[in-house]
C-alpha cells in the first residue's frame, strides 16, 4: 500500500502546485466554499510536500494568498450587494418585522467582528459565508483586511502542523 502511494505522490506533475492557491480559493469562496472540502487543499498540500521537491516556504503562502482572495471576494460581494438589497420592497417588507434582529445581528457583528471572522475562517460550514456576512453587516473594508489578515494566518499555521503531521506517518 505504501509503494502505490508513494508511487502517486512521485507522479504528481510540477503543475500540481498550482492546484494549492486555487484549491484554497475555492474552499474560502462564496457559496463554493460550502461545496469544496478543506480536506482537497490538505491532501494536495500533503501529496506536493512529500514529494520532496516544494518546501512549505513556498506551498502555505500560495494558500494563504488563495484564502485571502476567496474571503475577500465575499467580502466585496456582501459590501456591494448590501445597498441594492436594502432598496428592494421586499426585502424591507420583511425586515420591518424583523428589525431589531437585524440591528442586534449588525451591532454584535461589528462589536466581535475579529471574532466572528476568525471562527468564521477556521469553521468550515461558516468559512465562505463570514466574509459575506461581514461585508453586509457595514464592517469597514480596512478593518475586515486587518481582521481577516489574522484569521488567514492563524488558519496558515494549522495546515502548516497538520501537513507536517500527515507526513510524519
Amino acid at each position: 500500500m505504501n509503494e502505490i502511494l508513494g508511487d502517486w505522490i512521485a507522479t504528481l506533475p510540477p503543475q500540481a502546485i498550482a492546484l494549492v492557491p486555487l484549491l484554497a480559493f475555492l474552499e474560502s469562496c462564496i457559496f463554493i466554499g460550502l461545496f469544496v472540502s478543506g480536506i482537497f487543499l490538505l491532501g494536495t498540500v500533503s501529496a506536493i510536500y512529500a514529494q520532496g521537491e516544494t518546501s512549505l516556504f513556498l506551498l502555505i503562502p500560495l494558500a494563504f494568498s488563495g484564502a485571502m482572495m476567496g474571503d475577500h471576494l465575499g467580502f466585496w460581494v456582501g459590501h456591494k450587494a448590501a445597498p441594492f438589497m436594502w432598496k428592494k420592497r421586499w426585502v424591507r417588507k420583511k425586515l420591518i418585522k424583523r428589525k431589531m434582529a437585524y440591528r442586534k445581528f449588525r451591532s454584535l457583528m461589528l462589536k466581535s467582528a475579529p471574532w466572528a471572522i476568525c471562527i468564521g475562517r477556521l469553521s468550515p460550514p461558516l468559512r465562505s459565508l463570514s466574509p459575506v456576512l461581514a461585508g453586509t453587516s457595514g464592517l469597514k473594508p480596512l478593518h475586515f483586511f486587518a481582521y481577516d489578515l489574522l484569521a488567514c494566518s492563524i488558519w496558515a499555521s494549522g495546515l502548516t502542523a497538520l501537513v507536517l503531521g500527515i507526513n510524519l506517518i
